[in-house]
Parts: structure tokens; C-alpha cells; sequence
């Protein structure tokens, strides 16, 4: 039988390529005759040697125009390499069994000389990560560069010149401030006032005295008595203990009554009642807002933060009523109200704060929440160098970047479920316990360390940009130093609720007062050091308790000495006064008076016979002998 002529068989794409090759090559020749053929006439061809489905099912064509100029390789020589794997086609008569999709060969002038290589076929070492939104994080950090600007801090950290002070009332003053201690008194005598005339009126039996209005000195007097109660652990005791004659302290019965220390606690208000309907129709925190911005307003005045801001939640414990109360299950108070704060990290010292409402009336649901509150915390620390730490709540990479362009770094650790990480990073159980991967996307750094396996710690890093480890257990600089400087607002927490003042109070514009002064006592306390540094350094980590004792004695002394012009004051009394210093024999203006025996006579028992009075003289019989 006759040898038949082999024909090759191409794709529809492959003959147009052919059909548009051999018009080029005759024009070339028609025109440059003596010219050799210049090596782009391959390029466009090597982009097509990956096939689509489409393109595999179009019908072979029996012959190619030109194609008896080309030479042919053999079947199987030159084969294009293609991602997809080929499902093979079926044996015809005359052919071979299928080769798969993509692997029919291509004639050898049309073979380029670097095919490209699929993703697949690229060497684990060398491969970028890629997250589910397509961000690509290489391996190998960028080269060292100079300092950037972000990283360069200009001020020095520590008291303000405004911070300096010589006394420890003076100091908390800064922050509880004779403004807001105003505004407290007059509300507080509006609201007493109010409740006791509709009181009145509506028990015409039973009528209550007419209020007497508290000043300054006395809602100062309160507060110090309830920062020694909370030094003592006393905060929670009942008030008939804390002005007990055997079980209490001098220094409540020396400041006031029990029923009025109980009386100005139960009137004490914030704002007034009677415009607080229209205000709290747009802000949930009408009843408390004033005193709180004043408050909030006085903590940066006083200090300079150090090159790392921690930003984070307090959790005010509360079960009581109110329309923003939170349930974190992780907190040990687990209901409250959420705080966020923004802290120095190495000092713990408070810089700014935002009372978590919720959605305030008529607003959406808020996106990017924790963005969001990082920036409004750390917006007046924009473009000082300083480096901003916060947990996974906060952490993404837009913020990252965001604060970035603000002068601000970014370190936190991320969660797993966020687009910009690479599956690669995630948790599994075939990574090495103590192991750690790094990703590098233009300022950006990631990274995933393995503290044990199955497990993973995702954290990203706009301050570090290079893949350093250091300990035992070989953990990233970048992990180091999160935890060096994650507890700020925690170490604040816990300060506060060391020696709280809070009384069992069941109103939550109470709960964050009593909140706000110990946050105030923590600022004062680090304020006074700063002035001070070596004050009482021999009672060691005693010392913030020695200041508080001071404080609430200095606090309540104005008003026990005004008080001590009180002339038909009680002998016990008297008696508290004198133990905590205070008592008539103190007054400057009292002089002192030698003792003068009492010259009275009075009558015996016995109505007949002399009885000695005293030891000067004896009294006479007054039965007339």
C-alpha cells in the first residue's frame, strides 16, 4: 500500500497564526529580500501556548496554506507545556491516543525558545503568598534603607510644664477641676432641691427639711472620703460600719454625717434633669456628657507619651439598667460599659477616651468600627513617629496603611479571616512548633508564628521591616514586641480597680464617675512622680497607696476644719477631729486658755452634809449650821 502524505493537523487558532505567518514571511521577502528574519516574529506566538477549553474544541482543519514550506517535527517533539492537564482524546484512525489539551505540537518555527512556566511549577522557596483578595506578600524583605520619617520621635516624653506642682491636691486638680466640681454642686443642688419640694407637696405629714446646698469643699470631702474607703477595700462595706464608733474610721465621723454623706451621693447629678429629654434624643451619654468631655479634655495637657501608644477597652462593671451596657464573656466583670482608651503603653498613663454608646438615635450600623476609634484616639498624636499597638479587634490593613500616611506605625496582631492573609499563614498541623513565616508588601510585614503546633499567632507590622527572631522559642521582633507593649489599658484597668472608690450604687452616670476618679488618682499619682521621682522610693510598690491615703486626707481637711467652727458639735466628734489633726486646740485664732477650777458648790447626796467639788476647796453644808 502507498505511503499517504502526512498532514498535520492544527487548532483554529494555531492555522490563523500560520495562514498570518506565511503573509509575513511573503511580504518580508517581497520587500527585504536579503534580510534575515528578526526574532520578534516568535513573541506573539509563545503568549498562546496555554490553550483555553474553547479554543481545544474547535474541529482540526485538514491542511494549513504554506505549510509544505514549513518543516515538521515528529508527533510528541516540542511540546507546549500548558497549566491545565489534558483529558486526553479519543484514538482515530491514523493517530496515536490522545495527548491531552494544549499538547498538540506546534511547527518548530513557531516553538519560542523560553516557554513560561505556570505558578504550580514555580519552587516553594521562591513563590510570594497570596491572600484571598489578591494582595501578594513576598518572601524576602526589602533591603535596608535610611531611618523613615515615622520612626522618629520629636518630643521628649514625660510632664508637660504645665504638670508642675508642689502639693498632691493641686496635682488632682489637673483633672478633676474646680469647673467640673462647680457644675457637680449645682446640679446636685437642683436636683436635691426639686425632689424634696415634690416631696412636700406630696406628703403634707410627713414634710422633709429644707436641703442645705453642698459647696465645693464638700463634694471634694465626699470624694476623698470615698478614695480612703476604696484604699481600706472599705468601698462595698455599709455606711452604718464605715462610721461605726468600734468598727469604723475617725475620719468619716471627723468629715460629716453618715445621712449626709448618704444624701449628697443619692442627689449627686451631672446635668439638669430638666433639658436632659432633648439632649438625650441625639446622645445616649446626655446625663453624663459634660462632665466627661471636661474630663477627657485635661489628661493630655499634662503628659508627653512615650514612642508606643496602646490602644484597647476597659470594661466598666456594671449590671444595673442602661441602654449601652456591653457583655464581653472574656472580661472577668463580663457586663458593663465599654471604655475605649488610648494609653501610654510603658506608663499606663490615660491620653484619651470614648465611651462606647452603641448606635446613637437614628444612625446605621456602623462598618470598620475599630479603624475608626483607633484613628479618633490616636489623631492628635499624627505625624510625632509614634507607634500605635492594639489586638485584633482593631488590626487591618488599611488601617495599617492609613496611619501610615497619618506618621504613625502600626503594630497588632490580625486575624486569620481577614482578606489580605494568605492561606499559607493560617493555622495547620504539619508547621513546626517555634517556626515562623514572613510576608513583605511594600511597608508591610506579616507574620505567622507557630507557639505550638495546630496553632498560629498572625501579627502585623508597619515598624518592622525585616524577618528578625531572638529568644529560645524563636519568636519574630515583631511578636516581641507587641507583648512589650499590648498591656497599657489593661495595666490601667487594673490599677483602677486595685483600690476603686465606687460605692453599691445602682445609676450609671455614678459608675462612671466614681470611674473617672480613679482613672483621675492613676493620671495624678503618675504626674506627681514625674514631678518627684524619688518621693517615698523606700516604700517601693507601696507608694501609689501612700499617695491615695494622702490625697483623701487632704481632700476632706478643708472641710473638717470648717466644720470644726461648728461650736455644739458632738464630743465623739470632736474626738475623730483631734485623731486626724483637726479640733479646736489646732485653730489659730483660739488661744490657749490655762485650766481654772470650777469655784460652783452643789449639794451632797445626801442633801446635809459637805461633798468635796474639786480639789481646790470644799463645799459647805447647806443645812443651815
Amino acid at each position: 500500500m502507498a505511503n499517504r502524505p502526512r498532514v498535520a493537523r492544527f487548532t483554529g487558532a494555531e492555522a490563523l497564526r500560520l495562514i498570518l505567518q506565511a503573509q509575513s514571511d511573503d511580504e518580508n521577502s517581497s520587500i527585504d529580500g536579503d534580510e534575515p528574519e528578526s526574532d520578534n516574529d516568535d513573541d506573539h506566538i509563545s503568549e498562546m501556548s496555554d490553550h483555553s477549553d474553547i479554543e481545544s474544541e474547535v474541529p482540526p482543519v485538514a491542511a494549513a496554506p504554506h505549510a509544505d514550506d514549513q518543516d515538521l517535527p515528529a508527533r510528541g517533539a516540542g511540546r507546549c507545556r500548558g497549566r491545565a492537564r489534558g483529558r486526553g482524546r479519543g484514538r482515530e484512525r491514523g493517530r496515536a491516543r490522545g495527548r491531552g489539551r494544549g499538547q498538540n505540537p506546534l511547527p518548530q518555527a513557531l516553538q519560542p525558545d523560553d516557554q513560561p512556566v505556570g505558578n504550580d511549577d514555580m519552587p516553594d522557596q521562591g513563590r510570594p503568598y497570596t491572600g484571598k483578595n489578591g494582595t501578594i506578600w513576598e518572601r524576602n524583605p526589602p533591603p535596608a534603607g535610611r531611618r523613615r520619617m515615622q520612626d522618629i520621635i520629636r518630643n521628649t516624653p514625660g510632664i508637660t510644664n504645665a504638670a508642675r506642682c508642689d502639693n498632691i491636691p493641686s496635682v488632682f486638680s489637673f483633672f478633676i477641676t474646680p469647673e467640673m466640681v462647680d457644675l457637680i454642686a449645682l446640679e446636685t443642688n437642683r436636683e436635691a432641691r426639686q425632689k424634696i419640694r415634690d416631696w412636700n407637696d406630696n406628703h403634707h405629714e410627713n414634710q422633709k427639711e429644707q436641703w442645705k446646698p453642698v459647696d465645693g469643699t464638700e463634694i471634694k470631702a465626699v470624694i476623698g472620703l470615698c478614695i480612703i474607703a476604696g484604699l481600706y477595700k472599705n468601698n462595698h462595706e455599709p455606711q452604718a460600719s464605715l462610721w461605726s464608733q468600734s468598727d469604723g474610721r475617725p475620719v468619716f465621723k471627723a468629715t460629716m454625717s453618715r445621712t449626709r454623706f448618704r444624701d449628697i451621693l443619692k442627689y449627686m447629678r451631672f446635668d439638669n434633669r430638666a433639658t436632659r429629654a432633648d439632649r438625650q434624643a441625639i446622645d445616649k451619654l446626655a446625663a453624663f456628657r459634660d462632665i466627661w468631655t471636661m474630663f477627657v479634655v485635661q489628661l493630655p495637657k499634662y503628659y508627653i507619651p512615650g514612642t508606643d501608644l496602646c490602644v484597647d477597652e476597659q470594661l466598666v462593671a456594671f449590671r444595673g439598667r442602661c441602654s449601652f451596657r456591653q457583655y464581653i464573656p472574656s472580661k472577668p466583670s463580663k457586663y458593663g460599659i465599654k471604655i475605649w482608651w488610648n494609653c501610654d503603653a510603658e506608663t499606663c498613663y490615660p491620653l484619651k477616651g470614648d465611651i462606647y454608646l452603641g448606635r446613637q438615635p437614628g444612625e446605621q450600623r456602623e462598618v470598620g468600627q475599630g479603624a475608626r476609634v483607633v484613628k479618633d484616639l490616636t489623631s492628635p498624636w499624627y505625624k510625632s513617629g509614634r507607634n500605635v499597638t492594639a489586638d485584633n479587634f482593631f488590626t487591618s490593613v488599611p488601617l495599617a496603611e492609613g496611619l501610615l500616611n497619618d506618621g504613625l506605625t502600626y503594630v497588632g496582631t490580625i486575624r486569620s479571616n481577614k482578606p489580605h492573609v494568605p492561606d499559607e499563614m493560617k493555622a495547620n498541623n504539619r508547621k513546626e512548633e517555634h517556626s515562623s513565616m514572613f510576608g513583605f508588601h511594600d511597608q508591610l510585614t506579616l507574620v505567622s508564628y507557630v507557639p505550638a503546633r495546630g496553632k498560629a499567632v498572625l501579627a502585623l507590622s508597619t515598624m518592622h521591616h525585616d524577618n528578625s527572631v531572638s529568644g529560645d522559642q524563636q519568636k519574630p521582633d515583631i511578636i516581641l514586641h507587641y507583648n512589650n507593649t499590648k498591656s497599657g489599658v489593661d495595666n490601667l484597668d487594673h490599677l483602677a480597680r486595685m483600690h476603686t472608690s465606687r460605692r453599691k450604687i445602682n445609676r450609671w452616670p455614678m459608675v462612671l464617675f466614681f470611674n473617672m476618679v480613679d482613672i483621675a488618682g492613676i493620671a495624678a499619682f503618675i504626674i506627681w512622680l514625674g514631678n518627684f521621682p524619688d518621693w517615698k522610693s523606700s516604700e517601693g510598690s507601696h507608694r501609689r497607696r501612700v499617695f491615695l491615703r494622702e490625697l483623701g486626707y487632704e481632700l476632706v481637711k478643708p472641710h473638717v476644719e470648717k466644720r470644726s467652727q461648728i461650736p455644739n458639735l458632738h464630743s465623739a466628734t470632736r474626738e475623730a477631729m483631734a485623731s486626724i489633726g483637726v479640733g479646736p486646740a489646732n485653730r489659730a485664732e483660739q488661744p490657749a486658755v490655762a485650766a481654772v477650777p470650777s469655784k460652783r458648790k452643789r449639794l451632797s447626796p445626801l442633801g446635809n452634809c459637805s461633798a468635796k467639788m474639786n480639789d481646790v476647796e470644799d463645799a459647805t453644808c447647806l443645812s443651815g449650821k
